[in-house]
């Protein structure tokens, strides 16, 4: 299997020595580049095409929220946003804004490692009081439709695979678990995402509770960070 990908974006120099020589120790990861400033981020990710991308929150020339929301949505690598002092406004808008997980850069290596290796797999990296209060932020459910199902347009299929991303199952767990292929899974992840409105796994998850498509917030399973 071939090595992931990572791209570090971080305007400490000596920050990310650190992690490249944490890197290096392990062979499932490669590190394909590196940018001091937000600029250099963005040029980055188009050149080297890293599968995750460890976005510092407050870079040189913008924050890393600023590259979010600059790169957009649907793109193909994940991102990271990294942090020593990251605000809740800052969490849910960086999920919000396409990110895949939020990692404190005091957190354990072996922190850092899992969170990549959940992203990796479709996975969402995030505090479960994150969870709660993005689904809060969620347009509330239409009273007046009796059955979501026919309110939102979905087929049985795209159902069961909304259910398996509300239980945390990524593309290829999702097309095991129903015998189709990840090419079609990914067809009908486009889909879903067009019916429902919603552009990324998260928004996708935190929408089937707020509208009734699953049961609570509890069901959701997008890899809750463990307390310390």
């Amino acid at each position: 299997m071939s090595p992931t990908r990572i791209l570090m974006a971080d305007d400490h120099a000596i920050f990310r020595q650190g992690l490249r020589k944490l890197f290096d120790e392990h062979q499932e990861f490669s590190i394909v580049g590196e940018a001091s400033n937000g600029a250099e981020a963005m040029a980055a990710v188009n050149d080297l095409t890293p599968d995750v991308l460890l976005l510092d929150l407050q870079l040189g020339d913008m924050t890393g929220l600023d590259v979010l929301r600059r790169i957009g949505t649907g793109v193909k690598f994940k991102t990271i946003l990294l942090g020593a002092d990251i605000q809740r406004a800052d969490e849910l808008n960086a999920i919000l804004l396409g990110a895949s997980g939020i990692v404190r850069k005091y957190a354990a290596s072996e922190t850092l490692f899992k969170s990549i290796r959940a992203v990796i797999a479709g996975e969402i990296w995030i505090k479960r009081e994150v969870i709660d209060d993005l689904i809060q932020m969620m347009p509330g459910r239409d009273s007046s439709a009796t059955n979501p199902l026919v309110h939102f347009g979905l087929t049985a299929r795209e159902m069961e695979i909304v259910q398996a991303v509300v239980h945390g199952l990524g593309n290829k767990e999702i097309s095991e678990k129903l015998g189709i292929s990840p090419f079609t899974v990914k067809h009908y992840m486009t889909r879903i995402f067009d019916k429902l409105l919603v552009s990324n796994r998260v928004e996708l998850a935190l929408f089937a509770v707020r509208q009734g498509l699953a049961k609570n917030a509890r069901q959701v399973q997008l890899h809750v960070v463990p307390k310390a």
